[in-house]
């Protein structure tokens, strides 16, 4: 049996993600779907970053050999790596969604 041991930070992300996608299926509004969106998304980098986290582990710049002689002591910068560009991604999205709810708007005059 798989057993899955999730940290509160871990069970906090699951939750705001699935208040999210929650969110985005019910609503009929523009505006909140791009709210349900962006909470999906930091949900999803909150996970994945909780994931990596490691009780003793040193970041990979400097003198780390030094300090610590055994290299599963060392963070792995790949997850971090990719968070920063799902950070950017996310950043990107939400303009675009925002330029297309302004002409929406323009042209329907609402936001349903």
């Amino acid at each position: 049996m798989l057993s899955m041991n999730l940290s509160p930070i871990e069970i906090f992300a699951l939750i705001m993600f699935f208040i999210g996608f929650y969110g985005l299926i019910t609503s009929n509004n523009v505006i909140k779907s791009i709210v349900f969106v962006s909470i999906l998304e930091m949900a999803v980098i909150i996970f994945w970053v909780s994931l990596g986290f490691r009780v003793g582990i040193v970041p990979p710049v400097g003198d780390f050999l030094l300090t610590t002689p055994d290299i599963a002591y060392i963070a792995d910068p790949l997850p971090q790596a990719l968070m920063i560009t799902a950070i950017i991604i996310g950043m990107s999205v939400t303009a675009a969604n925002i330029v297309m709810l302004i002409t929406l708007v323009r042209k329907v005059k609402s936001t349903d």
